[in-house]
């Protein structure tokens, strides 16, 4: 059975450098692993209120996200910071795929015990490290493995160009190693 880590972009932009950094470091997934990449645009949810959860068009859509959480046995997040917060988008698809558990029993939380690894490009000093903290303060509530480490760049603009992201050896040495870290916990983890 082929493993697959679910990878999703916390950025609605397109061209975005969390878009890219999410491509770069899932390069280092081991072939044998599927890349399910989870697009802004597949997501399109309106802002959760539970006064339209019940509307069986939206209801069909959030259930298909969720067989998306569901079926992976590792989650990778590259995700900006917006005034030292993580995207109103992200937090809006967390809480929309986490709630069919509680309105609905035939469907279970897909965040328990799943391995989870933040990373974050940020234009500025700090990498995206305030929004990573709300990341996983939030991951860590809806039951995610979250893992210790998260991958940050800061002055994203910088490292990047059209042959992509140009990071040096050492840093290159710890996406993979966080990369296999995500990819050994997820080889372990029972969907």
């Amino acid at each position: 059975m082929t493993m697959n880590i679910l990878c999703i972009s916390g950025s609605m932009r397109g061209g975005s450098y969390n878009g890219y950094l999410l491509d770069h470091v899932a390069g280092y997934l081991p072939q044998s692993v599927r890349r399910d990449v989870l697009l802004p645009q597949q997501a399109n949810l309106p802002l959760f209120n539970e006064d339209i959860e019940g509307d069986a068009r939206l209801r069909e859509h959030v259930v298909q996200l969720h067989r998306r959480f569901s079926a992976c046995r590792g989650i990778m997040v590259a995700a900006p910071e917006y005034n030292g917060q993580m995207t109103a988008y992200l937090k809006n698809l967390i809480d929309w795929v986490s709630r069919l558990a509680y309105v609905d029993p035939q469907f279970t939380n897909p965040f328990v015990d799943k391995p989870l690894l933040l990373c974050s490009a940020s234009t500025g000093a700090s990498g995206g490290m305030a929004g990573i903290a709300h990341a996983r303060a939030l991951f860590g509530y809806v039951g995610a493995l979250v893992m210790g480490g998260a991958i940050c760049v800061p002055y994203a603009a910088d490292k990047w160009s059209d042959l992509g992201y140009m990071f040096d050896e050492s840093f290159e040495g710890y996406i993979a190693g966080s990369v296999g870290r995500l990819a050994a916990l997820a080889s372990g983890y029972r969907v």
